[in-house]
Formats: C-alpha cells, structure tokens, sequence
C-alpha cells in the first residue's frame, strides 16, 4: 500500500476531461505508469521523446496535483492519473478483441449442455447449445443483437484486454473472475468501478412463472433481481438476487464443502437455485441453492439481510407471491 497527498482540490468532470484531452499528457501517465519507481524529469522527457523541454514541462505542471505527483525522487502518478492510464491501455485494444460464438466445455446451467461464447464490444455472450437459455428473443446480447437470440443466458463485462490472447474458454473464466469479484464488491454496498457508496434496490416480478424458462411477464428466468445505481460515477448495474448473497458467509462455507468454485462459470451460475418470493411488501423470499442433492436455503427480508439459514429441505420449485 502506497499513500499519497491529499490536499489538492478536487476537480470536476469537465476540467478533468479537459487537462487529459492532450496526446502528450496521454504519454507522460503511460511512462510514468510502466515504470518502476519516480522518474527524474530528464529520464521523464526522454522515456516521452517530446522534442521541447520548456513545452514539455508546461504539461507535466499540468497533470501536477490531480494526476501526478512531485517527490524527492522524482515524478510518480496519484491514484487518479493510474486509473486514467489502466482504462486506456484497458481499451487499447478494442478493435481486435473480437470472438465469434464457440462452443466450450462448460455446462449450461439450466440443463447441462455445452454453452456457447462470443465476445464484442467489451461484453462476452453465454448462449445454451440446447435450451432456450433464461432471457427472451428481445434482451441486448453481446454480440450487439436486440432479437432473434432466443438461447441468451447472460452476458458478462469484460474489459478488451481481457479477451485478448485467450481462448474462448479462458476468455469466460476470466469474464467470471471479473464479474464475481464486482459482485462481492456491489454486496457490501462497494462500487467496483470508482469505490464510492452504492445504492442498492431489490424488485421482484409479481406475476413470475418461468415454467418453460422464462417469465413472459419480465423476460427473466429469476423472479428476484438487484439493482445497483454509484452514488458518485455512472455505474448502473442489474443482477439476479444470487449474485448479492456471493458475499454471505454461510453460502461460501456451503460452497467450498462441495467442491465449487465461486469464480468459475459453474460458480457464477451457483449451481440450481430455487426462489420463493414471500412477499414484496414487506420484501421476504427464499434462496435454495442446491449441489450433489444437497441444499442450503438462505430466508432474506426487506432490509436484504439474511434471517434465516438452513440446511436440506429445499422447499417446492417456482416462486409464490
């Protein structure tokens, strides 16, 4: 862990915006980024190869204070200029990262054939070789499609560095990586982009019945979801309820006696879930997930904490409102 000066004032989007729309400002946080300690400013200017020193240093004053720090020892970048500089090299390759939807040997998690995987535009699609998948032919998919993908099971954030060099199967692991620990991060109320406080809501479909798969009532398999909206940046993030109990330590210890890895596909998917909505106002449901005909159900309330815990018994199929 690394401190670092606090006294600058903070500086508002479009001034930020502003003082980065500069192509020499872009390279003087990349090289500071990819080297080792702080940089003299003579090894700065040359690692930069700018051609005009005095001009030059008219723009490392300017990333100074927000983006990038003067030490005893040199130049180093604050927190704000790292994150600036991790985006763009985590976009630099945008443009190749491209897969064309490839069947892998990860089982569906609704009926246990081999699912499918593409990637585009900074999204990779789960597609069913099977079954009907858990969204209607009108939900976005990865591959930038609204309809026609009646097989959708989900599609996961994935920055293009991610899917670059890796096959179609690495290329989901490291999707689910990706999005379990944003998970963790969103259930303790954490936002995984910018760090700041999220507000989080739950909603659950009134007239749910996925009997063939999908709800007609809300297009979605779960009746449960969470909404996640930052307090500070444009974070605006949707999930089945399961994914905000990844974080609940009965449902890990639970896990981990059965041999699942929560950052696997397998695990992202928690294996065979049942809801049972209680009731929406107040909000009470239940959460079964079940392994090797084994089961824990997890009673959540209206403040989203857990109540109640048990171990086998796992109630009746479908939701009840």
């Amino acid at each position: 862990m690394t401190s670092e000066p606090v006294d600058s004032e903070r500086l508002a989007p479009d001034e930020a915006f502003a003082l980065l729309g500069n192509e020499t400002r872009i390279e003087i946080l990349r090289a500071l980024g990819e080297a080792d300690g702080a940089l003299a400013f003579s090894e700065l200017f040359d690692r930069v190869e700018y051609d005009d020193p005095s001009n030059f240093n008219y723009h490392l004053k300017k990333l100074a204070d927000h983006f990038v720090h003067e030490t005893g020892g040199g130049y180093v970048l604050r927190q704000a200029g790292r994150r600036v500089i991790e985006a763009v090299l985590a976009e630099a390759l945008a443009d190749d990262a491209v897969v064309e939807r490839t069947r892998v040997e990860w089982p569906c998690f609704l009926c246990g054939a081999p699912v499918e995987v593409s990637y585009r535009d900074d999204h990779v699609g789960l597609y069913c070789s099977a079954c009907g998948g858990t969204r209607d032919a009108t939900s976005p998919t990865a591959d930038g499609r609204s309809v026609g993908s009646d097989d959708v099971l989900g599609y996961l954030d994935l920055p293009p560095a991610g899917a670059t060099d890796r096959t179609p199967a690495d290329v989901l692991q490291a999707a689910s990586v990706w999005t379990t620990t944003a998970a963790m991060a969103l259930a303790r109320g954490v936002c995984p982009r910018c760090s700041a406080a999220v507000e989080c809501s739950v909603r659950a479909c009134e007239d749910h019945d996925a009997t063939d798969g999908r709800c007609e009532a809300c297009g979605q398999r779960f009746a449960v979801a969470m909404h996640y909206r930052c307090t500070n940046c444009i974070l605006v993030e949707r999930s089945p309820f399961s994914m905000y109990l990844l974080d609940d330590a009965d449902l890990i210890e639970f896990m981990v006696a059965h041999d699942v890895d929560l950052f696997t596909p397998n695990g992202f998917h928690m294996s065979a879930l049942e809801e049972t909505v209680l009731s929406t106002e107040p909000f009470e449901a239940r959460f079964t997930f079940t392994v090797d005909g084994d089961s824990l159900t997890l009673t959540v309330d209206d403040d989203l904490s857990v109540v109640d815990v048990s171990r086998g018994g796992a109630p009746e199929p479908g939701s009840s409102i």
